[in-house]
């Protein structure tokens, strides 16, 4: 849930970067499928990058049966070939690097997975359609399992229109974690290129006392400071018992909700979202940017330090 329940939130401390940039560019793998989202997951990727030293990767997988000269392999390779061309061309419009690959392979989540970690990955980006349900459960999902086995930070996105224009942006926080960094310094990276603010949101138990609610400020206001010297930050502290629906209700007057989730494992092998961030993503009308760290990398943040 997003309530603080304990009576202290966590301390603030500026968090290291997501990467070391005293060793290798950043690489961001987009898998393409969609021709219709193809473009706005490729535009995100450019934005993050035009304040860095990296590259693109479009990645397409053509799924293979057990005879590599099968018919349908040959269409895949075909519709395969032809987003990565698009792909490229819209990376050549932005400015940046951009590498189109082509995989073959059996599983498709597996397929993503393995390439990221060949190249290294520092992110990836994928989309799930407006129509596509994220439930508190998505096990057997192609989402669901690059959240599970992937090495590197995943961005799971529902964008409605293009990144450039997602200016007022709204992140839910809980406490002072590093998962909640991480979505602020993602909010702040989009925030700069778009000259456009951030407001934090946390929801306080109704019974929450004065003192303790401007305490929390107090923290919270300590840790924008230092990981958002440069841009408009705002601070909601809303009373609520029903969590969702106050994230839901303010989200309505924002252009992009960025919500983090952690990694949960269930007895099956699959994968459970809070219910908070289930319901949320399913019932808010804005865009939507989900982030995920692996567990290896908890305390990594994404992007470098203002």
């Amino acid at each position: 849930g997003l309530r603080t329940e304990s009576p202290a939130l966590e301390s603030v401390e500026t968090p290291p970067a997501w990467v070391d940039r005293a060793h290798e560019n950043l690489s961001i793998v987009v898998p393409i499928y969609n021709p219709n989202t193809e473009r706005l997951l490729l535009e995100l990727a450019a934005m993050l990058l035009q304040r860095q030293t990296g590259r693109i990767i479009p990645l397409a997988i053509a799924l293979a049966p057990g005879q590599l000269d099968a018919p349908t392999l040959e269409e895949a390779l075909d519709r395969s070939n032809t987003l990565l061309q698009q792909a490229s061309e819209i990376g050549d419009a932005f400015g940046i690097p951009t590498t189109p690959l082509l995989r073959i392979d059996d599983n498709v989540a597996q397929g993503i997975s393995r390439f990221s970690r060949e190249q290294n990955a520092t992110l990836i980006i994928m989309g799930w359609g407006r129509r596509s349900r994220l439930g508190a459960r998505f096990f057997g999902s192609i989402l669901d399992q690059v959240f599970w086995s992937a090495h590197c930070p995943v961005a799971v996105t529902r964008l409605l229109r293009s990144p450039y224009e997602l200016r007022q942006i709204l992140v839910p926080t809980e406490n002072l974690t590093s998962q909640s960094i991480t979505a602020l310094r993602f909010a702040h990276e989009i925030a700069m290129t778009n000259q456009g603010e951030i407001t934090l949101l946390h929801v306080s138990d109704r019974t929450t006392s004065p003192s303790k609610k401007a305490w929390i400020q107090s923290q919270i206001s300590l840790m924008v400071k230092k990981v958002c010297p440069s841009v408009p930050v705002n601070i909601q502290i809303v009373p609520s018992d029903d969590v969702t629906r106050a994230i839901v209700e303010t989200s309505k007057s924002y252009d992009l909700l960025v919500l983090r989730s952690s990694r949960r494992p269930t007895s099956s092998g699959g994968l459970v979202l809070s219910n908070i961030t289930a319901q949320v993503s399913q019932q808010v009308s804005c865009s939507v940017i989900l982030l995920s760290q692996p567990h290896r990398t908890a305390q990594a943040v994404f992007l470098s330090e203002p």
